[in-house]
C-alpha cells in the first residue's frame, strides 16, 4: 500500500474511533447533567475528568486529521474531505461519507448537550445567588448590575 493510501486508511480508521469516542462523550455528557441535577459534586468531579479527557483525545485526533490531510495535498475542513471522499474507490464512498455524516451527528449532539448543561449549570449558580441575596436583604436590594 502507498504511503497515501495508508494515510487515507488511517484517516477512516481515526473517524471510527472518533465516532465511538463522541457517542462515549454523549453518554458521559448525559451523566454529567445528571450529576448537575442532583447537585453530586463527588460523580461530577469523576465524570468532569472523564469528559476533559476525551475532548483531549478528540482535539488531537482532529490535528491529527488535519495533518494527513495537509500531508495528501487536501485542503483541511469539508470541501477538502469531499475531495477526499470524491477520490476513495466507489465501493467506499457511501460507507465512508455516511461514517463522516454520523461523525459530524453526534459531535453536534455532544455540543448541544455540552451548551444545555453549561445553562443548567448557569440557572443553579443564578438560583444559589439569589437564595444568598435573601438572607441578606442589604445585598439584595442594592445588588450591582
Amino acid at each position: 500500500m502507498s504511503n497515501a493510501g495508508q494515510h487515507v486508511k488511517t484517516l477512516i480508521q481515526d473517524m471510527v474511533v472518533d465516532r465511538n469516542q463522541y457517542l462515549l462523550l454523549s453518554e458521559r455528557l448525559e451523566a454529567q447533567r445528571e450529576g448537575i441535577i442532583l447537585r453530586d459534586v463527588v460523580a461530577l468531579e469523576g465524570i468532569n475528568q472523564e469528559i476533559i479527557a476525551l475532548y483531549q483525545q478528540l482535539s488531537e485526533s482532529g490535528k491529527k486529521r488535519h495533518g494527513l490531510l495537509k500531508v495528501l495535498g487536501i485542503p483541511a475542513g469539508a470541501k477538502g474531505l469531499k475531495t477526499l471522499f470524491d477520490r476513495l474507490p466507489e465501493s467506499w464512498q457511501t460507507q465512508v461519507r455516511q461514517l463522516w455524516q454520523e461523525l459530524e451527528n453526534v459531535a453536534a449532539s455532544c455540543k448541544k448537550a455540552n451548551d444545555a448543561n453549561g445553562m443548567l449549570l448557569t440557572m443553579q449558580n443564578d438560583i444559589l445567588q439569589n437564595l444568598l441575596n435573601v438572607t441578606e436583604p442589604a445585598n439584595w436590594l442594592y445588588q450591582k448590575s
